[in-house]
């Protein structure tokens, strides 16, 4: 019998390959970050190949580590950082940097689309809000500003692809140009309505079919990667929030998660018919099981783990996360806020102009001051996302679960369910992006049996309850909403 299945957790910042068992226990995990190109302000980019290299890395040193054979892994999972877009040659060669979901440049192609009057139109087909962030412009900019892949492109020898694409790629030796539907409603090419690619918005874009993926079940055959000579299955793939909704279990409307990475993602589902919402969120595809979609609210906020690598690496006053925990508790400010609206703000805002700043700043502000206030700004905007999600769907009471990097951090969970006067619950298995890709294949290989073998191994380890009264509560919110509005006059 197969004991374990592989999830490959290609990320924003760094790459993943965890080993699961039977029981959804983590056997093995090993962890590689990569460089991130950030040639101009507002620029960010990746090298595809180097991320390639990390996930073979990953996938040889988590089987060494875990003393295991290839033979015993049932099928591969790939969940990754969406909207992140790469052009790469036939030969699985990357023609230029991939542009992260985070980048801003391909700014005036959405500039241009929203002066034209789509907006209305493509949120209508997509769920998405025109926005650099989705993969169309990336896709259009690297065709307008690289003239090697223009003339590829011209000649029909140009792929496109989200990193899930541009690794099964890689790992098939170029067998499977493949994609999901998680992912391809990332793109703002994808009808959410028809789940297929959309005549009209390629021909806006001018991007021809034949140079994107074929869209695929979340759960499905998408070829073989070859692992030390074992050829193993790849059978799911998912985008790193739609993959971390499943992993929560969420698999009934109404459920709902938030996820603190690199950005901050609040989904919601809402069953097999989409809520076109009105007031900033997206919709967006939760997973496509035999041919049959779940559909999402989601609130996305660009910047939440990525203020506390800012922290880290920019601003040099933490060598590491686990310590703003600690430090945020030595801080008695209460009056300093950030705004890390480093690139930009998402829901509900959806202003790409506005950047981050920081209020209340006295002679007494020290660094602890600034950790815990950088901490508090990432339950901030998710209440944000959380008051417009409530209005959309007539959510009253809930209790939200939680994961990512910095769901660790208990100062932040007790904030967050201050702020939001709701119980927040940290799972036994906070890896639960990668665990959700885990249960999409292993339901679909007979590695587990059936949904409620897999909700009973979902199980909640902590959880925090209110302390702050709501009068306290409106007070700072109050306050961060002021914040808000500054940052947004101050262009």
């Amino acid at each position: 019998m197969k004991k374990y299945i592989l999830t490959i957790d290609q990320g924003t910042t760094s790459t993943r390959a965890i080993l699961f068992d039977h029981k959804a226990n983590t056997i093995g995990i090993y962890q590689m970050e990569f460089t991130q190109i950030c040639p101009k302000s507002g620029y960010v980019e990746h090298n595809a190949d180097e991320i390639y290299q990390t996930v073979l890395e990953c996938i040889k040193n988590v089987i060494i580590n875990a003393s295991i054979e290839p033979e015993e892994i049932d099928s591969i999972a790939i969940t990754n950082q969406r909207e992140t877009t790469v052009a790469f040659g036939f030969d699985g060669h990357p023609l230029a940097n991939a542009i992260c979901w985070q980048s801003r440049q391909s700014q005036k192609i959405c500039d241009d689309l929203i002066a034209r009057g789509y907006e209305d139109m493509i949120y209508q087909k997509t769920g998405l809000h025109i926005n650099p962030y989705f993969s169309a412009s990336k896709i259009r900019y690297l065709i307008d500003n690289n003239q090697n892949i223009k003339d590829l492109y011209d000649a029909g020898k140009v792929l496109f692809g989200t990193m899930d694409t541009y690794i099964l790629y890689r790992l098939t030796n170029g067998a499977s140009f493949k994609t999901d539907a998680t992912n391809a409603s990332r793109t703002m090419l994808y009808n959410i309505h028809t789940l297929s690619y959309d005549d009209e918005l390629l021909g806006l874009f001018n991007i021809k079919k034949e140079s994107l993926p074929l869209v695929m079940n979340s759960a499905d055959n998408f070829g073989y990667a070859n692992i030390n000579g074992v050829k193993i299955p790849v059978c799911a793939m998912m985008g790193d929030q739609q993959a971390s909704l499943f992993g929560h279990c969420a698999f009934n409307q109404g459920e709902i998660k938030n996820t603190y990475g690199t950005g901050c993602f609040m989904l919601l589902n809402v069953g097999s018919k989409p809520i076109m919402a009105k007031n900033g969120l997206l919709t967006t595809l939760a997973s496509l099981i035999d041919g049959k979609p779940t559909y999402a609210l989601e609130g996305s906020v660009f910047i939440a783990g990525a203020a506390v690598k800012w922290l880290r690496d920019s601003l040099k006053i933490i060598e590491n996360s686990k310590e703003t925990d600690e430090r945020a508790r030595k801080s008695h400010n209460n009056e300093l806020i950030i705004v890390p609206s480093f690139v930009g703000m998402g829901t509900p805002y959806w202003d790409n102009d506005v950047r981050g700043a920081m209020f209340g700043l006295t002679l007494d502000t020290n660094q602890d001051d600034i950790i815990k206030a950088t901490l508090e700004s990432i339950a901030y905007e998710s209440l944000d996302v959380f008051n417009v999600m409530a209005s959309e769907a007539n959510i009253n009471k809930l209790s939200l679960s939680v994961d990512g990097g910095a769901s660790f951090n208990d100062y932040l969970l007790q904030f967050q369910a201050d702020i939001l006067q709701s119980v927040i619950k940290r799972p036994r298995q906070v890896e639960t992006t990668a665990l959700g890709a885990c249960y999409m294949s292993g339901l679909y290989t007979g590695f587990f049996k059936n949904y409620d073998e897999v909700r009973n191994l979902n199980q909640t380890i902590k959880m925090f309850y209110p302390i702050m009264s709501k009068e306290e509560k409106n007070k700072k919110y109050a306050r961060w909403k002021l914040a808000i509005e500054a940052c947004r006059v101050f262009k």
